[in-house]
């Protein structure tokens, strides 16, 4: 896909371009950019080229751009760049009008400037442009599903593909003998003309095979019929990835529409980088003696009652034992810019020399996800202070080491054992999406302090409105009062005269605070649950 010269000329090097005509075409898509000084030069464009020219061929034969759009040529072009000053004193009304007529851009350009700038310039924009678009980042959703890490961020490089590109995307993972597609486009164009996953890299029709880079063994494979030569054909790219010298996977793009253009074959070269690196941690991570572990918790995560011997075989090798009981903390590195997975080995040493570590073991969940599973003891007592504390020291040495991650941490004091570790995570997950809404200048939220609102499962847009029409209320001091008042009336089973003692009021001033809040709140009092909800929200409020 390539980039508009509406896009082009918004960077401040082309803040001295301007648009002499055919403005209304400025949303034109640019594939390259070629350089014509000839007159008859035209006749092998190709489509989509900005055209540069310092307007010499113009001066020695002043029809020539009539020609090029009488036969069509210009009409194909994204655009034409002229170097003011160079040989063309001024534009003519002819040529000003043809291309407002065709709605061609003609732009004017500086005359200081050179043509190898230019070019730099937008290969520079374009390649910056690639890259924005495919920086991956984890939402800050807990993804409990059946995918690991690999597989998640394999998809995303895969849809982010297609979307940048407009072409269907798969990887064959070798070892897991598993495939992946960027959607369901690529398993219905291999359908349409019979294609079988193998015949990717092995293919049993005839083909053709085009070399496009001898390095990373970039090849197009273009299949045909001979039965029916001007029948459709397809063409697709292909890309080993291998790690060491060792084959881990295929990465294909189908052209199923066209040939890749210029500017695609950046984003395929970036697409096949970032699978080749997610490739890579995989190894370096297998390297790394906690990876055992890690895989242990994975599988405890996604398994089923069929996987029970494997789980158990696992914990041996492991020397775990599934009766253990174990403290659930879950971190979320929330910066989307970095990747604490990425820094693994480094959060691993940090993480040991932290007070948090004892008796404990760390394993990512995902991308900026983890867990630390921490061994229940009879002999140490893990109040709710004792946790914040160890949890502090290990972020203080985080943010020492990487300045820029910020931590945020949920706590299940309660031990459980690893078959029940999926439950204790989607607890923890359950915990800190409530402390952040109920106590946002908190990092470390403990099931004990946020629990009742986990398992009275109050919906999230609800809870939301709840706050919001509370917070909203005491801005006014006088509101303050009366929801202060509120706390204690339902603390006291809604008996006003106690509510009237406690707070040292007469009991008509306690009635009139309660009606007013009526009014205000629409509060549904023969509801228990209701009343419970708003009970333990006044908990959280400053009041």
């Amino acid at each position: 896909m390539g980039i508009s010269i509406k896009t082009l000329l918004e960077h401040e090097f082309f803040k001295d371009f301007h648009i002499v005509a055919g403005s209304k075409g400025i949303q034109k898509e640019v594939q390259g950019i070629a350089v014509m000084d000839a007159p008859d030069a035209y006749r092998w464009t190709k489509g989509k080229e900005l055209v540069i020219t310092s307007g010499y061929s113009i001066l020695m034969e002043p029809d020539c751009i009539k020609k090029s759009f009488d036969e069509g040529l210009m009409q194909i072009t994204s655009g034409m760049i002229i170097k003011r000053g160079r040989h063309l004193p001024m534009i003519s009304k002819e040529i000003i009008e043809l291309f407002e007529q065709y709605e061609i851009p003609l732009i004017s350009m500086p005359f200081e400037i050179g043509y190898m700038e230019v070019m730099q310039q937008v290969d520079t924009i374009v390649m910056n442009r690639t890259i924005r678009r495919f920086q991956i980042h984890q939402n800050g959703a807990m993804m409990l599903g059946s995918t690991t890490y690999k597989v998640q961020k394999i998809k995303k490089i895969l849809q982010a593909v297609e979307v940048e590109m407009g072409f269907p995307a798969f990887l064959y993972d070798v070892g897991e003998q598993e495939g992946y597609c960027s959607s369901a486009n690529f398993k219905r164009i291999s359908e349409t003309y019979g294609l079988q996953e193998s015949d990717y890299w092995n293919p049993k029709m005839e083909h053709n095979r085009y070399t496009l880079c001898d390095y990373i063994q970039m090849t197009r494979i273009r299949m045909f019929n001979e039965d029916n030569v001007d029948g459709p054909r397809i063409s697709w790219i292909l890309m080993p990835i291998s790690i060491g010298g060792n084959l881990q996977a295929y990465f294909i793009v189908m052209e199923s529409r066209e040939f890749l253009d210029y500017y695609d074959e950046y984003s395929i070269r970036i697409a096949y980088l970032l699978l080749q690196s997610v490739y890579e941690q995989i190894v370096i991570a297998q390297s790394i003696g906690n990876i055992g572990f890690e895989n242990l918790v994975l599988l405890a995560l996604h398994s089923t009652g069929e996987d029970e011997e494997r789980l158990l075989y696992q914990a041996g090798q492991q020397g775990i034992s599934m009766n253990t009981r174990y403290i659930c903390v879950l971190f979320h590195q929330m910066n989307e810019e970095l990747s604490a997975r990425n820094s693994r080995e480094q959060y691993i040493t940090v993480f040991k020399n932290s007070q948090l570590s004892k008796n404990a073991k760390l394993a990512f969940l995902d991308e900026n996800i983890g867990i630390v599973l921490m061994e229940l003891s009879d002999s140490v007592s893990y109040s709710q202070k004792h946790m914040e504390g160890m949890i502090s020291d290990f972020e203080q040495k985080i943010v020492e080491t990487f300045p820029k991650m910020e931590l945020e941490f949920a706590v299940l004091r309660e031990g459980k054992k690893m078959s029940e570790l999926k439950s204790s995570v989607e607890t923890c997950g359950k915990v800190m999406k409530m402390g952040k809404k109920l106590c946002p200048k908190k990092k470390i939220w403990d099931y004990e302090m946020i629990g009742p609102f986990a398992w009275l499962q109050i919906p999230e847009k609800e809870l939301e409105q709840m706050l919001s029409e509370y917070l909203d209320m005491m801005k006014d001091e006088k509101n303050v009062e009366l929801l202060r008042t509120l706390k204690v009336y339902l603390e006291n089973n809604m008996n006003f005269s106690v509510t009237a003692e406690k707070m040292y009021v007469h009991i008509n001033t306690i009635r009139k605070r309660i009606d007013k809040l009526d009014r205000m709140l629409q509060i549904d009092w023969d509801s228990y649950i209701s009343r419970l909800k708003i009970e333990i929200l006044l908990q959280f409020l400053e009041l």
